[in-house]
């Protein structure tokens, strides 16, 4: 939908004219004109109308009743001009060495006391009573506090006892090993170099734990040493790739994969045979 355009009578043709046109290539508002642009060219005024009286300068009056103000306001710029810097820095200096010395001259106008009236008030004071420190008590011979030495009670005397045998019964051997307790490890160590992994590299093998290491860990085997677990029915031959554990009574850390292998749970029984 279009905007709406006011059309408007020009005076001299009585022809209609809208009141927005385009002139030199910008929308020039017509409102309140009287003639169009045929008539009477844009920014030209309209033929016939008066114009304005030129306005002339009049001179300044002279001293007036406000003359005072100006005065005092062109003497301050005056002042303050950068050619008076060097006046107003002096007289700056000058302002500032008379207060530093304004309060020498009025303290030697202030009359002062002589000596001899402040001799003279001192003399004149006299001492009326005397002060007597008060005596101190005589000393009062105290008793001796003698510490009673609480004597010594008597120990009793401790009763031995034979020691009574403890019997250990030690766990039977398998006829081809030795039988251990081993644990497994494996979430929060993957990723990690295994201390045995110059070995693992000189057989091409990676040398971090992952989740299908083929290994135990112990304590003091050298690695690569090659061990046989047996539990129950399933059996495996593995080598030694890392360090561990560290816990008592435990003598093999599985990987998850031997684990699987063996069919162990978090905690079991194997016989060990070192190849």
């Amino acid at each position: 939908m279009g905007r709406t355009v006011r059309l408007q009578i020009c005076e001299a043709c009585a022809e209609l004219f809208p009141a927005r046109q385009v002139v030199d290539g910008k929308t020039r508002s017509l409102y309140g004109r009287r003639q169009c642009l045929s008539c009477c060219a844009y920014g030209t005024r309209y033929a016939g109308e008066p114009q304005p009286p030129v306005a002339t300068m009049r001179p300044r009056a002279v001293s007036g009743r406000d003359e005072w103000f100006f005065r005092s306001l062109n003497a301050v710029l005056a002042l303050l001009s950068p050619r008076r810097a060097p006046v107003l820095a002096r007289t700056g200096v000058a302002v500032f060495g008379f207060s530093l010395l304004l309060p020498m001259f009025v303290s030697g106008m202030v009359a002062h006391p002589t000596a001899q009236v402040i001799v003279a008030a001192t003399t004149d004071v006299q001492l009326t009573t005397a002060y007597d420190l008060p005596r101190l008590p005589e000393p009062v011979a105290r008793s001796r506090i003698v510490a009673l030495t609480p004597e010594p009670t008597p120990q009793p005397t401790p009763v031995r006892t034979a020691a009574l045998p403890i019997e250990i019964t030690a766990v039977p051997a398998a006829a081809s090993g030795s039988v251990v307790t081993v644990s497994w490890y494996g979430p929060g160590f993957y990723e990690n170099r295994l201390p045995c992994w110059q070995w693992l590299k000189a057989q091409g093998l990676p040398i971090q734990f992952l989740p299908d290491t083929w290994g135990v860990a112990h304590k003091s085997l050298p690695c690569g040493t090659m061990v046989t677990l047996t539990h129950g029915a399933n059996s495996v031959t593995v080598p030694v790739v890392d360090r561990g554990p560290y816990i008592a009574g435990r003598e093999f850390d599985l990987s998850p994969q031997v684990k699987a292998e063996l069919g162990c749970t978090d905690l079991c029984t194997v016989v060990m045979q070192i190849r």
